[in-house]
């Protein structure tokens, strides 16, 4: 059918380059630039950051400060910040299940003759077996250098830079980039431990760890698990905060000053995407990020920068699932099936031919996991044994709209976050000028819980229609929710 393919159009391209760069765990009001902050009310008196890089960044280009993840964990946000869908229609709604299976910007990229490479700190979740492999030319694991190396030398590249430097152990992500510092902040955690060690310290990884790494990483773990058993919430979340300012002081801003310069040296035109996957906070319900639906989790930084881009700060709601249309806008990509996105583009207002003037309605699932069970569940996969299926819970959900926002938990950890337990707790918050959101009972919730009845309408079972336990089974390991 005529029209039906994507057809390389060198000449309408405005980018030689198109940079996605991950900040794994970057709340949006980590960045000192952000002038609507959350954190300084609940954790009053803490040491804020130097953000220096960032804030650099986002003066000089298009800045989202209020951009909403879609899940509050890895795997799910990056299907829909590289897809444009959301979750339940990508593949990967779980914490750690099924397989991307929608079309990427990879995809359209590589169908236009771009180069596509990614860089990953977490090829566990970020790899084969999720599905984020696929449309990749030249994948990397923890290699900065590396990819640099590939971007400036391919003629066009669509790539993404995925950080982990901002999750635990902060700062640091592995030996390799921390160091001494990173040995001398474990000792210096584990001399306030008492005897007693917490009760439990899963065994959970994202990337590939042996030896000392290993070790100073489970020890790391050990004691921020006994400061959160404690309730000592405003320390860890210091540690978070110092851990932010020296990834970006030793690791992120060279990263980015060598490849904006090299490829200025050639002559190449780059599209810079940064952005947070989702936050993090701590709290009794929020243990750093994949069991909370906390704003400071939810609600991540987005800036776009690049020739033709405005500098601006946009304050009103937009979503993650709106990155993926902004950049295929943006980077002139005829996509035959662009209209089936869930996401809008925000290329007019990037490029400040239009401004936002209401907040998008939003949605986020948190589907999880039981930790022993997961725990078991990695350790026969690393094992190279046939690891099964990982049964997952709708942990909660959360719905968007104006000024309101819905929480609907159903699970809730317990016993140092090793267990789960079904509740049933549901609450409405409104947004201040400040946009902070704050308790507000008697707000009207039914068009809330409406938005989000349609959005799990998708995970209905069609009447009269039954199928045997292993062949759902087998539709959930490749993403369907059945």
């Amino acid at each position: 059918m005529a029209g039906a393919e994507e057809v390389p159009l060198p000449q309408l391209l405005p980018y030689d380059h198109i940079v996605f760069i991950s900040l794994d765990t970057l709340r949006s009001d980590g960045i000192a630039a952000n002038p609507c902050k959350l954190w300084p009310e609940r954790y009053p008196g803490l040491c804020p950051p130097r953000t220096d890089v960032l804030d650099r960044l986002s003066a000089a280009g298009a800045f989202f400060p209020n951009a909403i993840s879609s899940a509050p964990y890895t795997s799910a946000s990056h299907a829909t910040i590289l897809s444009g869908l959301y979750p339940l229609r990508h593949g990967l709604h779980a914490f750690y299940g099924g397989r991307l299976r929608a079309p990427t910007v990879f995809t359209h990229a590589r169908r236009l003759g771009f180069r596509t490479i990614m860089k990953v700190d977490f090829p566990v979740i970020l790899g084969t077996e999720l599905g984020f492999t696929r449309d990749i030319d030249s994948y990397l694991v923890e290699d900065d250098d590396a990819f640099i190396a590939e971007v400036t030398a391919a003629e066009r590249s669509v790539s993404m830079a995925h950080f982990a430097g901002l999750h635990l152990p902060y700062g640091f992500h592995k030996l390799k980039f921390g160091g001494d510092d990173y040995r001398a902040k474990v000792a210096e955690l584990e001399g306030s431990l008492p005897p007693d060690m917490p009760r439990f310290v899963d065994d959970l990884t994202e990337t590939h760890r042996d030896g000392e790494d290993y070790q100073l990483f489970h020890r790391y773990k050990q004691a921020v698990g006994h400061l959160y058993e404690s309730r000592r919430y405003a320390e860890l979340f210091q540690l978070y905060l110092d851990g932010i300012e020296y990834f970006l002081e030793h690791r992120f801003g060279p990263f980015v000053d060598t490849l904006m310069q090299r490829s200025r040296t050639q002559g190449k035109s780059v599209l810079l995407v940064i952005f947070g996957d989702h936050g993090y906070q701590f709290e009794d319900d929020s243990w750093g990020n994949f069991n909370s639906l906390a704003e400071g989790v939810l609600r991540v930084p987005l800036l776009f920068l690049g020739d033709g881009i405005a500098p601006g700060l946009h304050k009103h709601r937009v979503r993650t699932v709106d990155i993926a249309p902004t950049v295929l806008d943006l980077a002139g990509f005829s996509v035959a099936h662009g209209a089936g996105l869930d996401g809008i583009s925000l290329a007019p207002v990037a490029r400040g031919d239009s401004s936002l003037h209401i907040d998008a309605p939003a949605l986020v699932q948190a589907y999880t996991a039981d930790p022993r069970t997961f725990t078991e569940f990695q350790r026969r996969q690393r094992a190279g044994q046939d690891p099964g299926h990982l049964p997952h819970v709708l942990l909660g959900e959360a719905a968007y709209l104006g000024d309101r926002r819905l929480v609907h938990l159903f699970h809730r950890y317990t016993e140092g976050m090793s267990t789960m337990v079904e509740i049933d707790e549901a609450s409405v918050e409104r947004f201040d000028d400040h946009l902070v959101p704050r308790p507000d009972d008697g707000a009207a919730r039914d068009d809330l819980e409406a938005l989000l009845a349609d959005y799990n309408a998708l995970t209905a079972a069609v009447p009269g229609a039954t199928a045997p336990e292993e062949v759902r089974q087998g539709l959930r390991n490749i993403g369907y929710p059945v």
